[in-house]
């Protein structure tokens, strides 16, 4: 039978003394930073407090300074040191701007808030409510499928929109406001997700017509009409002029039978 020898080769201790190694070394390089910051932080001072003459000339010569370094720049320490430059001056760009700016951070108003309104109650997180309080009414006043057209600045898309039925006005108000999804609304209104689709492409198309007629006028008229304005008349020309000449054909036959039966 063989016998299985087992050896210990490393210290069970090992670990441990390595873990107190790097955490000196992060102590120390943190302290070091420290210092470096308190040296630079103080000798800002000193230059605040200096006359105007002398705080131009430390401004000069550091930008003279960092313009030497990028061109003596050859080796990855180099780089990186000259990288480490230019991210203290983009954070003290960051702090001076803190100071006299009050902005808001990345983090949503929804971050951190209170389930099931323990602190506070869910209207006064609402968005509206906020708008509410700093003076902005129009938003909640005219938050309705048969007025959200009050909201739209371009007068002629609020026209076709007030010109469309109430039925077309509800649809388009959870679709593209509330940004319903076609099934939600269909149970809304009880009815399917492929007609609400159907509902949809009509209001999009009845909205795309008057818009072009409207921008034809515009442009007939001499009116100056944006780039965006003058793509979407190149793009819906050929649709419109054609369902222009069904109708107007479709017409002159209706006469016609009209006549013959005379």
């Amino acid at each position: 039978m063989r016998k299985e020898t087992v050896t210990f080769s490393e210290n069970p201790y090992d670990d441990f003394e390595n873990g107190l190694l790097d955490a000196l070394a992060q102590e120390r390089s943190a302290i070091q930073e420290i210092e470096q910051e308190k040296e630079e932080n103080s000798f800002a001072a000193e230059t605040l407090s200096a006359p105007a003459s002398k705080k131009k000339l430390w401004r000069d010569t550091q930008k003279e300074a960092l313009t030497r370094l990028e061109d003596s720049a050859r080796t990855e320490e180099d780089f990186r040191n000259m990288q480490s430059w230019w991210d203290r001056l983009e954070a003290n760009a960051d702090r001076r701007y803190r100071y006299h700016v009050i902005d808001r951070s990345d983090i949503p108003l929804e971050w951190g808030a209170a389930l099931e309104e323990i602190i506070l109650p869910e209207p006064i997180k609402h968005v509206f409510w906020k708008q509410i309080t700093k003076g902005e009414f129009l938003d909640t006043i005219f938050d309705c499928p048969f007025e959200m057209h009050e909201l739209v600045e371009d007068i002629d898309i609020a026209n076709a929109i007030c010109e469309l039925k109430e039925v077309h006005k509800e649809v388009l108000y959870y679709s593209a406001i509330r940004q319903y999804s076609n099934q939600r609304i269909a149970c809304i209104r009880n009815q399917t997700d492929r007609n609400i689709l159907k509902v949809k492409n009509t209001i999009l198309k009845k909205l795309r017509k008057k818009l072009y007629v409207s921008l034809c006028e515009r442009q007939k008229s001499n009116l100056p009409i944006s780039q965006r304005e003058k793509e979407f008349i190149e793009e819906y020309t050929s649709v419109f002029a054609e369902e222009t000449k069904i109708k107007i054909f479709n017409a002159n036959k209706n006469m016609e039978t009209i006549e013959n039966k005379n």
